[in-house]
C-alpha cells in the first residue's frame, strides 16, 4: 500500500512527491495518481521547494518540517512574526521547474532531477530526511490540504525508514500559534496532540 492510499485526511487527491539530497539538489519526483495528469501540476513545484526547505532548515538532531514555519511566517497587529516575509527571501527558480518535457515528468527522467530550484514554503509537506540523528535531505509532498500532504510525507517518510530518531517536526494544530486546521484532518499522521 502507498502512502497516500494509507491517508485518508484532506481531499483524497494524488501527490507529487520530490526527494533532495543535503546539497539540495533533486534526487527523485514521482507521482501517485496513475498519469502524469492524475494530481495538480502545480504541486510538482511546490513540492521541489518544500523538500528544499525542509533540507535547507534541518540540522543534525534539529529537524524543522515546514508545518512548523507556518506561525512564525504570519503577520500581526504588532508588525509580524520573527521570519514573517521567510519565503521572499528565497524565490523559486521558475526556469528550472518548467523546463523540459512534461511527459517526462515524474519519471526517472525528469528535468527536475539533479537542479537546485530553491523555494521556500511555509506550510504543511516537507519534512528532512534523516540517517538516525544526521540530516541526508528532504522529502517535500504536494496536491491535497497542507495537513494531508504533511500527513502523507510523515508515512512515507516512516516508510523510507528516514525519520530522525531524536527531535520533533510534527505538526501542531492550533489556529492562532500552530498550522491551522484543514478539511478531514482529524485522522493527520505526525501531529503534536495538544494537551488537555
Amino acid at each position: 500500500m502507498r502512502a497516500d492510499d494509507a491517508d485518508s485526511t484532506g481531499l483524497n487527491n494524488h501527490f507529487w512527491a520530490v526527494v533532495v539530497n543535503r546539497s539540495g539538489a533533486v534526487c527523485a519526483v514521482a507521482y501517485s495518481g496513475s498519469t502524469v495528469g492524475s494530481q495538480w501540476l502545480l504541486s510538482r513545484q511546490i513540492a521541489a521547494a518544500k523538500a528544499f526547505t525542509a533540507n535547507g532548515l534541518s540540522l543534525d538532531g534539529a529537524p524543522i518540517s515546514t508545518a512548523m514555519l507556518y506561525p512564525w511566517v504570519q503577520g500581526s497587529p504588532s508588525g509580524g512574526n520573527p521570519l514573517f516575509g521567510l519565503a521572499a527571501g528565497n524565490p523559486l527558480d521558475g526556469s528550472a521547474v518548467f523546463d523540459g518535457d512534461y511527459s517526462k515528468f515524474g519519471t526517472p527522467e525528469d528535468p527536475l532531477i539533479g537542479k537546485r530550484v530553491g523555494g521556500t514554503i511555509t506550510f504543511g509537506g516537507g519534512l528532512g530526511l534523516y540517517s538516525g540523528t544526521k540530516a541526508v535531505g528532504g522529502l517535500g509532498l504536494s496536491g491535497d490540504t497542507a495537513c494531508a500532504d504533511h500527513s502523507t510525507a510523515f508515512r512515507a517518510r516512516n516508510r523510507l525508514s528516514a525519520a530522525p530518531s531524536e527531535g520533533n517536526d510534527r505538526l501542531t494544530f492550533n489556529d492562532l500559534s500552530g498550522h491551522p486546521h484543514c478539511p478531514n484532518d482529524k485522522f493527520s499522521a505526525g501531529v503534536n496532540v495538544p494537551a488537555s
